[in-house]
């Protein structure tokens, strides 16, 4: 999915994390508010569905060994080098980002892609600079207790690692009470589609 061809726009890549492999998730939904609102604005827009990629999500020998990437990961590091704003859309699972999002950036956010592992200063290992990133994030319980009794750990952890890999800012968005039902949903997708179309 992409679209926009204005070259004052910023271009987008919009990552939907969601493991279900139909098309209906809320996630989708929220993915394509965003595309809508960002192409509406002028943007440039790629949309990669994880669940659709052929990868292996687990890094076998960790760090001590070579482990190629697979066409579609070496696709999606392409794409992740063109956009200027990535855009991360999932699920919390269990407090935190489901094993298919986890095992993604383990094997996408990788040494000499993402960061120099060489580098003497690890505050300037960072490959990835120029780019900002956005988390959109659903739940059952309301927002503000992640964030106020549970600290959106899961949140926090995973915009370190997109810190680290040279992103900034990075923002996050926590969208709770999904299951409240349609006028709930139905907020959530607006504000999503606003910050589509102000590439945030």
């Amino acid at each position: 999915m992409s679209g926009g061809d204005d070259s004052t726009g910023r271009r987008i890549l919009i990552i939907n994390g969601n493991p279900a492999r139909q098309r209906s998730s809320f996630s989708s939904a929220l993915a394509q508010a965003y595309h809508d609102g960002a192409i509406e604005a002028g943007h440039m827009v790629h949309t990669v569905r994880l669940a659709d990629l052929a990868f292996d999500p687990i890094l076998h020998e960790g760090y001590q060994g070579v482990q190629p990437a697979e066409p579609d990961i070496a696709a999606v590091q392409a794409q992740i080098t063109w956009a200027q704003h990535v855009v991360f859309i999932y699920p919390m699972w269990q407090f935190g980002i489901p094993a298919l999002v986890k095992g993604f950036c383990e094997r996408a956010f990788t040494p000499g892609f993402a960061y120099d592992v060489k580098a003497k200063n690890p505050m300037q290992a960072a490959l990835l600079r120029g780019r900002s990133a956005r988390l959109i994030q659903t739940m059952g319980m309301p927002q503000a207790f992640y964030e106020i009794v549970f600290r959106a750990h899961g949140g926090k952890a995973f915009r370190s690692l997109l810190s680290f890999c040279g992103f900034n800012p990075v923002r996050a968005t926590y969208l709770g009470m999904i299951e409240q039902g349609q006028t709930t949903r139905e907020r959530h997708l607006a504000r999503v589609r606003r910050l589509g179309g102000q590439a945030l």
